[in-house]
């Protein structure tokens, strides 16, 4: 097994193949699926994966109107951004075979909260960014050239940065 940046490199070029003989499918749709909760958080669902599950709560901050108690729903937002930018970043590299031997991210959705709380008529999010503190022997320009393909490849920023459609609806219980 090939691994480089803890990303496994034969699984990426076995499922890239798969896709190109249409043995797997080209597209996967993700969903999450939860409920308000009325007693300690307001939200919580169950995320499935591989090997396992996870319960995760959602809580506004009392300001805000919840108990704050759990992360509130845009953190969620900013730590999923991250996580799955930092994982385009560390697999392009290793794709490119740039080792990495530390990267730390950081990032931020700026909020207006008086748009959020009704006050004004503006964007209710003005910018997110994302901040990696990388080491590596690698060139800084091609570490920027990785940057540069995560920014077009990471499906968050990429959902971010774009006009992605969003459709949303509302289903009447016993309908």
């Amino acid at each position: 097994m090939t691994v480089r940046n803890n990303v496994n490199l034969d699984a990426l070029k076995s499922t890239a193949e798969a896709i190109r003989e249409g043995k797997v499918p080209g597209e996967r749709v993700f969903t999450v699926s939860g409920e308000w909760v009325y007693d300690r958080y307001q939200f919580k669902a169950t995320l499935e994966f591989e090997r396992g599950s996870l319960e995760v709560h959602t809580d506004q901050p009392t300001p805000a109107g919840g108990k704050g108690n759990a992360p509130n729903p845009v953190q969620y937002c900013v730590f999923a951004m991250v996580a799955c930018y930092s994982t385009t970043f560390m697999t392009i590299a290793a794709k490119r075979g740039v080792e990495i031997r530390s990267l730390k991210a950081k990032g931020y959705s700026r909020v207006n909260m008086r748009a959020v709380f009704d006050l004004e008529d503006a964007p209710v999010v003005e910018e997110v960014g994302i901040e990696l503190e990388v080491e590596s022997n690698a060139p800084a320009e091609v570490l920027d050239e990785i940057r540069r393909e995560a920014d077009r490849k990471c499906p968050a920023a990429y959902t971010v940065a774009s006009s992605v459609p969003f459709k949303s609806t509302v289903r009447i219980h016993g309908e």
